[in-house]
C-alpha cells in the first residue's frame, strides 16, 4: 500500500469512527430525553403509571381492566394527544421512580401535591381535593386520635397518610413506631385488618368511604382534615406535556366534564 493509499485509508477509517461515535451518542441522548408531546405522538402511545388499588380513582374491575376516575382523566389526555392509552400498574411508592426512569410518561394515582414531591417532579393543576380518614372493623369504634392510643395502625407506603401517621401518632407518642405497619398495597392493609393484625387503617377520605360501601365489616370512624389536592405528576423536563395536561384538566373543569366524572364514580355519596 502506497503512502497515498494509506493516507486515504486512515482518513476513511477516521470518518467511520466519528460517524459511529456520533450515532451511538445520538441514541444515548435520545434515551435520556424525557417524554414530549411530539415523542408521545410519534410512538402513538401514552404510558401512564398508577397504583390500581385506590377505588374509585383506580382499581381492577371484575373483567380485569383498570378503571376509575383517574383512568377516565388519562383517557381524555390520550384523546387530546390522539394516541392509545397504556396503563402500568405499580406499587405507589415506585411511581415517581418509574416516572424519573422514563418507564411511564406521567403518573395519575390519587397523588397529593406536596413540597417534597414537587422537588423532583412537576404537578398539573389540581383536579381533586381530599383529606385523610380512619377506618376499622365494625367490631370496634374510634372517635378521635386519642382512641388510637397504642393501637396497631396500617398505612400505605409512600402516601400522605403514612406521613400524617408518623408525624401525628408516632412522633407524638400516641403509638410506638413498632405499631405503625406499612403496606405496598391498600389491599394488603385491608387483609391485615380483616385478620386482626392491625386495628385501623389511615387512608384518603374518598377511598375510605368507598371501602365502607364495598367491603363488608368495615366502617368509617372519623375524618382527618389535611387539605390535600391531587395532581398529575410529570417530569420536570416535559414542560410541553405539562401544559397540554393542564389544558385538558382546565377544559374538563370548565365544561363540567370533571364534575360529571366525579358523580359517575362517587355517586351522591
Amino acid at each position: 500500500m502506497s503512502k497515498v493509499e494509506r493516507k486515504w485509508f486512515y482518513l476513511v477509517f477516521a470518518v467511520l469512527v466519528v460517524a459511529i461515535v456520533a450515532y451511538l451518542g445520538y441514541n444515548i441522548y435520545q434515551q435520556q430525553v424525557y417524554p414530549t408531546v411530539t415523542s408521545i405522538k410519534n410512538k402513538g402511545v401514552l404510558v401512564v403509571g398508577t397504583s390500581a388499588d385506590f377505588p374509585p380513582f383506580e382499581y381492577v374491575n371484575q373483567s380485569g381492566a383498570i378503571v376509575g376516575l383517574d383512568i377516565d382523566i388519562a383517557n381524555a389526555i390520550a384523546k387530546e394527544l390522539g394516541v392509545k392509552l397504556v396503563v402500568k400498574d405499580l406499587s405507589f411508592d415506585a411511581l415517581i421512580s418509574a416516572l424519573q426512569g422514563k418507564q411511564v410518561d406521567l403518573v395519575i394515582a390519587g397523588m397529593t401535591i406536596t413540597p417534597e414531591r414537587s422537588k423532583v417532579v412537576d404537578f398539573s393543576v389540581p383536579y381533586y381535593n381530599a383529606s385523610q380518614a380512619v377506618i376499622s372493623l365494625t367490631t370496634q369504634k374510634f372517635s378521635g386520635v386519642n382512641d388510637l392510643k397504642n393501637k396497631k395502625i396500617g398505612v400505605q407506603t409512600g402516601t400522605t397518610g403514612e406521613s400524617w401517621a408518623e408525624d401525628n401518632l408516632v412522633n407524638t407518642s400516641v403509638i410506638p413506631e413498632s405499631n405503625l405497619f406499612h403496606y405496598d398495597k391498600l389491599s394488603d392493609a385491608l387483609l391485615a385488618l380483616k385478620r386482626g393484625d392491625i386495628d385501623a387503617i389511615i387512608i384518603d377520605e374518598p377511598v375510605a368511604r368507598m371501602f365502607v360501601r364495598t367491603v363488608s365489616g368495615v366502617q368509617y370512624d372519623f375524618g382527618i382534615y389535611t387539605g390535600e389536592q391531587y395532581g398529575i405528576a410529570i417530569n420536570k423536563d416535559s414542560k410541553d406535556l405539562l401544559n397540554l395536561v393542564n389544558t385538558v384538566i382546565n377544559n374538563m373543569k370548565n365544561s363540567g366534564q370533571l364534575d360529571s366524572l366525579v358523580q359517575k364514580w362517587f355517586g351522591s355519596g
